[in-house]
């Protein structure tokens, strides 16, 4: 497995344009229910979102080949929420069928009618969609895809009464990714198969640092910075070199890390791991992932220690830096992007600035330090850079790291603002430094 690079582009938006390094993408005007809800920010590697933001720009079909782990899917799923794209996605099993992907005639009381399968419906509407494990698709399956992957390629809906032609809209993108060829269940592809993609990324895992980037982003800083972090990495590292030289079956990835580190927080780490990763291997693989553990892993769970937890509102301190270990979609208010806009919101009455409507959810891992607190019995009706002015309303807080790092925004105390109040301070921890 070659070394690979650390490159995350830069990106930018202006009114139509996304731009991932130097690409220019289109965002869609149009609306689609299959743009992704929910789509993690993507930490590239080894320029995986350029080649496929390349590939979307000149209408190429894109095949990616990996690792389970190594991003494969999540790069696409990225891409199409950042610019608007609906996205279909199909898994090819030995049981998909060709009338799953082109349609099928159903029948009713009325008679017999048409239903559009999962391709026909992307390429007539300008979706995007993704066929996963490519290479254990069915021969009738390989040979409808390979008539659509042609340049002027269309569907012949054969089954249907009228024969009907579908084009592709000039939107419909197609990728595919397949595990290497020496996964159980899979083959080879064929070439004329195979030819047919412009773009063929070669997905490898990223290197410890990405990783560690990856978990921070996730998890927070302070995980990631932790030693049970930095040391699962190394097994991880440890479990793909032996596979790749085969002298193991199996190797922990991306996900098996996150999964690993978020149990962590309630039981050993070497517990952890059999829990999300080892458990799923033969019985001697799994013997021998535990024993790699004890090996190479902290043996307590401090090794994922927040830091101090904080008893109650009072312990909140000016200056002090805290991490939120607790997801909720009520945490943070009023947030801005800019220490020029922090200081104006510094310098307001607090009910001016609170707005009840400009609400963000927390970041599980977000970390941030109390610039000033507003003080329920305070001469002054903006926040204070001192710790003993009595009960607190709201702190004025800067992200120091996590996905909101740089920006600024309200941590409320009240209850009686918020009601979540409670629960989060609960889970808030001073950091140890």
């Amino acid at each position: 497995m070659s070394k690979t690079k650390t490159s995350t582009p830069s990106i930018t938006t202006t009114e139509n344009i996304k731009t991932f390094g130097k690409i220019d993408l289109p965002i869609n005007p149009t609306s689609s229910p299959h743009i992704p809800n929910k789509a993690s920010e993507f930490i590239d590697h080894d320029n995986i979102l350029r080649d496929i933001s390349i590939g979307i720009k000149d209408n190429r079909p894109v095949l990616l080949i990996g690792e389970s782990g190594t991003g494969k899917t999540s790069a696409i799923r990225y891409l199409a929420k950042e610019t608007n794209n609906g996205l279909r996605r199909i898994n090819l099993n030995g049981g998909t069928t060709a009338d799953e992907l082109v349609g099928r005639n159903m029948i009713n009381e009325k008679g017999t009618y048409w239903i559009d399968g999962a391709l026909t419906e992307a390429m007539r509407h300008g979706e995007w969609i993704v066929f996963d494990e490519i290479n254990a698709a069915l021969p009738e399956v390989l040979f409808v895809l390979q008539s659509v992957l042609d340049d002027d390629g269309f569907l012949v809906l054969t089954e249907k009464d009228d024969k009907e032609l579908v084009y592709k809209h000039p939107n419909f993108r197609i990728f595919a990714t397949c595990n290497p060829p020496e996964y159980a269940g899979t083959k080879e592809m064929n070439q004329a198969l195979l030819s047919r993609f412009a773009i063929c990324i070669d997905a490898q895992y990223p290197v410890p640092k990405t990783e560690l980037n990856i978990v921070e982003y996730h998890l927070g800083a302070v995980i990631a910075k932790s030693e049970l972090a930095t040391k699962l990495i190394d097994l991880a590292g440890h479990t793909r070199k032996n596979k790749e030289n085969g002298s193991d079956d199996y190797a922990i990835n991306t996900r098996d890390i996150l999964h690993t580190l978020r149990l962590a927080e309630y039981m050993e780490p070497t517990e952890a791991l059999n829990l999300c990763f080892g458990n799923k291997l033969a019985k001697d693989d799994s013997k021998a992932i535990q024993s790699l553990g004890k090996l190479h892993l902290p043996m307590h769970r401090k090794a994922t220690t927040l830091g101090y937890k904080v008893n109650n509102e009072k312990e909140i301190k000016v200056g002090k830096k805290y991490t939120l270990n607790l997801d909720t979609q009520r945490a943070f208010y009023c947030m801005v992007p800019t220490d020029a806009e922090a200081d104006a919101m510094a310098k307001q009455d607090l009910n001016t600035v609170l707005n009840p409507d400009n609400v963000e959810p927390s970041v599980k891992g977000d970390e941030f330090i109390i610039k000033g607190i507003y003080y329920k019995d305070s001469d002054t009706c903006t926040p204070e850079e001192r710790n003993d002015l009595g009960d607190k309303l709201a702190s004025i807080i800067k992200f120091t790291g996590g996905h909101n790092k740089d920006k600024s925004a309200l941590f409320i105390h009240a209850p009686s603002v918020l009601p979540e109040t409670k629960k989060l301070i609960e889970n808030l921890y001073e950091k140890a430094e």
